[in-house]
């Protein structure tokens, strides 16, 4: 009898999930958890919950338990990952990939999730290798299709990045990720109106989904001119890598000081002093916007919050 409790509670759980009511799946995932805490799916499961609540402390808690009761379980090693990567500790992350990969090399959303380790260092080019044979290995996957489309509009390829994103939303319509996804490519095209209402979308399904939040900001922040000009430059600069764009700022300091030295040897203190001001306005400027963008995400967080509790 307690099994078939617990068997209900488990799939009620998964429901609510899906539903995208976190709080009740809570619910229910501690009461079956009261009565069988030794059940590592339940553990999983509830990591998963505190995951998507931004709880990272709780939830790397319930995934260490699901583990050290069931040390090859499959959920609780993604959803482990998944907690690494949210922590930034990546090299636990591709540890628990491996091992995933280990038992299942055909798991495509293993080899997703490292396509994402590798896009948070920087490696553009194996982020971008691992999502094609993820894709390989599950070409439907909605979750899959919305990286690819992010991976294409980080590089700069607003059309491929437009093009993977609609391949995603004709197989899932209300696809939260793909609908922010679209609404940046739609941004990168001067589309503000139309981003806004893809976050919007987004934001009805989850209010607090901060990537979502960013995009509405991001629109707020294209119709300001102080901040619209930031937004494009730091766009553009993300496309090129770190890499180049280490490279632009590079040849931009050397122009500066070149342009300065010569200035002063001819002895035109009035371009000099021009100069100056230039470069000083261009590094406040670059501060100061990514400042402003983030008070303003702040803003929004709270106000959703507050919303929520109401």
């Amino acid at each position: 009898m307690e099994g078939q409790d617990s068997g209900r509670r488990l799939e009620l759980a998964l429901q609510l999930m899906r539903l995208g009511q976190l709080d009740g799946a809570l619910q229910q995932l501690r009461m079956l958890l009261a009565e069988d805490p030794d059940h590592a799916t339940a553990h999983a499961l509830l990591a998963g919950v505190l995951l998507d609540q931004h709880r990272l402390t709780a939830a790397e808690h319930e995934a260490s338990l699901a583990l050290r009761i069931e040390p090859e379980n499959t959920l609780a090693l993604h959803t482990a990952a998944r907690v690494a990567i949210a922590q930034r500790r990546f090299a636990g992350a591709r540890l628990q990939l491996a091992q995933l990969l280990a038992q299942n090399p055909g798991d495509a959303e293993a080899k997703r999730w490292q396509a994402r380790v590798a896009g948070l260092e920087g490696r553009r080019e194996e982020e971008g290798r691992l999502l094609n044979e993820a894709l390989a290995l599950d070409p439907e996957d909605p979750d899959l299709l919305s990286d690819l489309a992010d991976h294409h509009l980080a590089a700069g390829r607003v059309a491929q990045a437009e093009e993977w994103a609609q391949r995603a939303l004709e197989m899932e319509p209300g696809h939260a990720d793909s609908l922010i996804s679209m609404g940046f490519v739609l941004l990168r095209k001067g589309k503000i109106e139309e981003a806004r209402d893809h976050a919007i979308w987004a934001l009805q399904q989850d209010p607090g989904d901060r990537r979502a939040l960013s995009l509405l900001v991001a629109c707020k922040a294209r119709s300001n001119l102080f901040l619209g000009l930031w937004w494009r430059w730091s766009a553009w600069m993300g496309s090129l890598g770190d890499q180049r764009a280490i490279l632009v700022l590079l040849g931009a300091f050397v122009l500066y000081r070149a342009g300065l030295i010569t200035a002063e040897h001819y002895e035109h203190k009035n371009l000099a002093a021009y100069l100056s001001v230039l470069w000083l306005a261009l590094v406040a400027y670059t501060w100061v916007g990514a400042g402003l963008f983030q008070r303003a995400l702040q803003r929004e967080l709270r106000t959703v919050q507050l919303n929520k509790d109401f």
